[in-house]
């Protein structure tokens, strides 16, 4: 018998959102474990409020911040908001830290987030995005 200790057990999985399909099966590409959360990270801080239908709670003020001044005053409250966000609604990351870097010349700001997988033996992962207003 295996003996499997419930906090290494994890294992999360999920579909790709881009509907790319598996060579071999030809059916919808799955996401597991790390690269799960990573997508569930992206989704979670470009969701704006009432976007879930039943969870409009859920959500992110970002793209109303990216419509404020390419400051670094912005850029920390961007971190405290994506802090708050991943801490009340991703249970599966374990944060390490937020970086938000404003770029003036571009008008956006680059982020990064280091954290670990709660429940996978892996190393520290980075999610690495850089957010910009689209009109």
């Amino acid at each position: 018998m295996l003996n499997i200790k419930p906090e290494y057990a994890r294992y999360y999985k999920d579909i790709d959102l881009s509907f790319t399909s598996n060579a071999m099966t030809k059916d919808v590409d799955k996401f597991f474990d790390v690269k799960a959360v990573k997508q569930s990270l992206k989704i979670l801080l470009l969701t704006s409020y009432y976007e879930r239908l039943y969870h409009p709670e859920i959500g992110s003020p970002l793209a109303g911040l990216l419509f404020e001044p390419v400051d670094a005053l912005t850029a920390a409250a961007m971190e405290k908001t994506i802090e708050q966000i991943i801490v009340n609604y991703e249970p599966r990351v374990a944060l390490e830290s937020v970086v938000v870097t404003p770029n003036e010349d571009q008008n956006s700001y680059r982020l990064q987030i280091n954290f670990f997988v709660v429940g996978i033996d892996a190393p520290a992962q980075t999610f690495v995005s850089t957010l910009y207003r689209a009109r």
